[in-house]
């Protein structure tokens, strides 16, 4: 299941990629995202493998990230595991001007069981939704800096 999430942020790219890095900031915008534990490797840096727990309607649950790219201050990706699913997301920071960018979120979900292969389309919504939405938190954010 693939879908593109896009935003425009009016704030220069470069400004815009630093505060999407800052993974002490990552809450701001990610709220229900209780901390980032670095297993291995050099934080936001290809084969950096870092745990993302969550907390979400009194349960705890956790993600595995592992960066695949890193171009500063253009292109993000990475990919996060779980035993249901795994997901990839490749964040393009477009240059819009001196003071915009642009920023196109690809994201390609993989389900792993038989029952959310049969479930996780159903909720493709739910999970652009809940992409858009924090793009719109980080924009919040970052415009106000």
């Amino acid at each position: 299941m693939k879908f593109k999430t896009e935003l425009l942020i009016n704030k220069p790219r470069a400004e815009v990629w630093k505060f999407f890095c800052n993974r002490e900031k990552t809450n701001i915008w990610q709220p229900s995202l209780t901390r980032i534990e670095l297993l291995s490797g050099t934080a936001g840096q290809p084969g950096a493998e870092s745990k993302w727990i969550y907390e979400e309607r009194g349960r705890e649950f956790f993600l595995t990230e592992k960066v695949l790219h890193s171009d500063e201050p253009v292109l993000f990706e990475s990919i996060f595991e779980n035993k249901f699913a795994s997901n990839t997301v490749k964040n393009n920071f477009i240059e819009q001007g001196r003071d915009g960018t642009f920023w196109v979120a690809e994201t390609e979900y993989n389900f792993k069981t038989p029952l959310m292969k049969i479930l996780g389309p159903l909720f493709r919504k739910n999970y652009s939704h809940r992409s858009q939405r924090a793009m719109e938190r980080l924009k919040e954010v970052v415009e106000k800096e």
